[in-house]
């Protein structure tokens, strides 16, 4: 997934950043969201977390810090797609190619979605173990193959063959909690359990939703930024056009009553699609947080008309301001709120992500201080990996028995001191970032 931007170059000289080749900010700070990620993640398994450390409830007026993480990935991911996209087509790559490749990331972050989303319901005889193997085929399934001997690339690809075929041998023998398997479905009843349930695809399948959204709306508008912010708002408007009803547009409407029988095929067509994926908020609220940020990954490449730092800069905080007002406009309607992604909710986190994008340029790209970014590297160059390796590592440690993860996961507990909880799951995070690095350094990636 980190194709995006790819790795983040050594501290060095400060160099014009229109002539750079890579955006080292975007990496920078993809690796603080990453392992904020991972923090409050872990800090979630402690009942006693301060309330500005917790995401809030369903029927919340607000944020948190913890809201604003999942967001940010995804303004991201937008950010990175322009850069992506050029590198691509500079090495002649087709809008076709892309467009399956597209396909093909959108897929695989579906399915590691679903796999993660059912391990909450596997049966708990069989989690541990389950759980264990279905992160290693992953891991192998969306490995990427070196660029190595032939010999070596072969056993990678049948590696990543062996992976696939792991996880579908795993998912024919998902089992609930009550021994059912059932076929896929949209919704889940806690009475009649589902196998491999998707009433929600997961972070991972939520980013491969609005990936897709926001990529093939920028193969199609490119660089032309006035297109992508109106198609942002487009995006967004899904969101108030899906909480309207339908019917009485029709009634109020007699001129559209020749057109009846279409319109009603059209509304049972979209009910089917909104059953397995969400209009409102997966493809409309969440993929405009990902396009307002190929807004402004527009003006990265070499080929921008907004080339100078400053330039850049002025060009990021404006937009932020403009995402800013956009959401006090839509704040009153619909409230803040990260579980219901809210249009106010997705435009605020979008324009924090933007000035911490254009503070961070500043500092790495223009200025040159970029030192104390290797604490997050890793996080930054390989953020897939990352991120599931957080939750991998507490299956492996259940396998070694309770007893093993108590003292491993020692600040979950209740009686812990807020402090100590906190400060554990930095630790935690800080480990599981490094971690990334290690292996990362023995040739592995993990990339859709």
């Amino acid at each position: 997934m980190d194709e995006f931007n790819g790795p983040i170059p050594p501290p060095a000289s400060p160099a014009p950043p229109a002539a750079a080749d890579r955006v080292a900010s975007v990496d920078i700070l993809r690796g603080l969201v990453i392992t904020l990620m991972v923090f409050v993640n872990d800090l979630a398994a402690y009942p006693r977390a301060p309330a500005w450390l917790r995401h809030v409830g369903a029927s919340a007026d607000a944020m948190t810090l913890p809201d604003i993480v999942f967001p940010a990935f995804l303004f991201l991911v937008g950010v990175s797609i322009p850069l992506a996209f050029e590198r691509a087509r500079a090495a002649g790559r087709t809008s076709w190619q892309l467009v399956r490749k597209a396909c093909g990331r959108t897929l695989a972050l579906l399915v590691m979605g679903v796999v993660m989303v059912n391990l909450e319901e596997h049966n708990p005889g069989w989690r541990g173990v389950w759980g264990v193997l279905a992160y290693a085929a992953m891991f192998l399934a969306f490995s990427v193959t070196p660029q190595d001997t032939e010999r070596a690339r072969t056993l990678w690809r049948a590696g990543r063959w062996a992976g696939m075929a792991a996880l579908v041998v795993l998912g024919l023998t998902y089992r609930t909690a009550e021994g059912k398997a059932l076929m896929l479905g949209p919704l889940f009843d806690p009475a009649d359990p589902i196998w491999l349930r998707h009433s929600w695809w997961g972070i991972l399948g939520l980013i491969g939703w609005a990936y897709l959204a926001a990529a093939l709306v920028y193969l199609v508008a490119g660089r032309r930024r006035e297109w992508l912010v109106g198609a942002t708002g487009c995006l967004m408007l899904l969101f108030v056009a899906t909480r309207t009803d339908p019917g009485s547009f029709w009634a109020a409407r007699s001129w559209l009553a020749w057109a009846g029988p279409a319109l009603a095929a059209l509304q049972a067509a979209l009910a089917w699609i909104n059953g397995h994926v969400s209009l409102d908020t997966d493809l409309g609220s969440l993929a405009a947080i990902t396009l307002a940020g190929c807004c402004l990954g527009s003006i990265l490449p070499r080929e921008s008309d907004v080339r100078s730092p400053a330039e850049r800069v002025r060009w990021a905080l404006a937009f932020a301001g403009g995402l800013l007002a956009a959401g006090v406009l839509l704040d009153a309607p619909y409230g803040i709120n990260k579980i219901r992604a809210t249009p106010a909710w997705c435009l605020y986190c979008a324009a924090l992500t933007a000035g911490a994008w254009a503070l961070l340029y500043w500092l790495t790209d223009v200025r040159g201080r970029r030192t104390w970014s290797r604490l997050v590297q890793p996080a930054g160059a390989n953020p897939l990996l990352a991120y599931v390796l957080h939750p991998a590592l507490y299956l492996v440690a259940a396998l070694f028995g309770s007893g093993f993860s108590r003292v491993v996961f020692f600040h979950h507990h209740a009686g812990r001191p807020v402090v100590v909880a906190i400060l554990g799951s930095l630790v935690m995070a800080l480990l599981v970032v490094q971690l990334t690095g290690w292996i990362a350094r023995t040739g592995y990636r993990l990339r859709v």
